[in-house]
C-alpha cells in the first residue's frame, strides 16, 4: 500500500515536471539600431576650435538596457518582450554626442588633464504613446565640471513623431530625437565651456 502511494506521488511529480519543462514556442526576438538613421545635416566647422573637452561618463537609467521600452503615460514605462536594441542606449548616445561635439561643433577632444569634463545620463530612450500617435523620446541630463566645480548642468529632451505605428518608424523617430538632443546639448556645452575659457 505504501509503495503504491509513493509510486503515485513520484508519477505525479514526473508528469507535472514534464508539463513545466516542455518546450514552449521560442520567442521571436527582433533587434534594432537607431544608428542606421542619418542625423540631419549640420553645419561643419570652418576651423578647429581651441576649446577642449573631455567626455566622462555616459550612463543610462537602470530601466534602459537592451529591451526597447514604451511610455504609456507620465508615470508608466513598460518593456517589450521581444524587441531589443543591438547595444545599450548609452552607447548610441555616446557616439551621437561625440559626433555632435567634435565633428559638428569642432571642439577638441581631450583624453586627460585638468579640463572641462562632460558627464551624461540617458534618462529617456523610449517609444512615446499619445493615444493613437507613436513617436520617440530621448532625454539627456548633463553636467560639465572641472576638478573642483560644476560649471554647468541641465537637461535636454526631444520628442519626434513616427510616420506610422510600426516599430521600424518608432525606432527612426527615437533616432531623430537622439540626434536632435545630442545637437542641442552640444551647442549648450560649447557655449558653456567657451564662456569659462575666456
Amino acid at each position: 500500500m505504501r509503495w503504491a502511494a509513493v509510486s503515485a506521488t513520484v508519477l505525479a511529480t514526473v508528469l507535472s515536471g514534464c508539463a513545466l519543462t516542455s518546450r514552449a514556442a521560442p520567442l521571436n526576438v527582433r533587434y534594432f539600431s537607431p544608428e542606421d538613421v542619418e542625423p540631419a545635416a549640420a553645419l561643419r566647422p570652418i576651423a578647429q576650435s581651441t576649446v577642449a573637452l573631455r567626455i566622462g561618463h555616459v550612463t543610462s537609467s537602470a530601466y534602459l538596457r537592451s529591451r526597447i521600452v514604451h511610455r504609456d503615460s507620465d508615470v508608466e514605462v513598460s518593456e517589450y518582450e521581444t524587441l531589443r536594441w543591438t547595444e545599450s542606449p548609452d552607447a548610441y548616445v555616446a557616439r551621437s554626442l561625440r559626433h555632435a561635439l567634435f565633428d559638428d561643433r569642432g571642439l577638441r577632444q581631450a583624453l586627460g588633464g585638468s579640463l572641462p569634463t562632460l558627464d551624461v545620463e540617458v534618462t529617456a530612450f523610449e517609444e512615446s504613446r499619445r493615444g493613437a500617435r507613436r513617436g520617440g523620446r530621448v532625454e539627456l541630463r548633463y553636467e560639465i565640471h572641472d576638478d573642483q566645480f560644476v560649471l554647468a548642468s541641465g537637461t535636454v529632451a526631444k520628442e519626434h513623431d513616427a510616420t506610422d505605428g510600426s516599430i521600424e518608424q518608432v525606432v527612426a523617430a527615437i533616432a531623430v530625437a537622439m540626434h536632435a538632443a545630442s545637437s542641442e546639448l552640444a551647442t549648450s556645452v560649447a557655449e558653456s565651456i567657451e564662456r569659462f575659457a575666456r
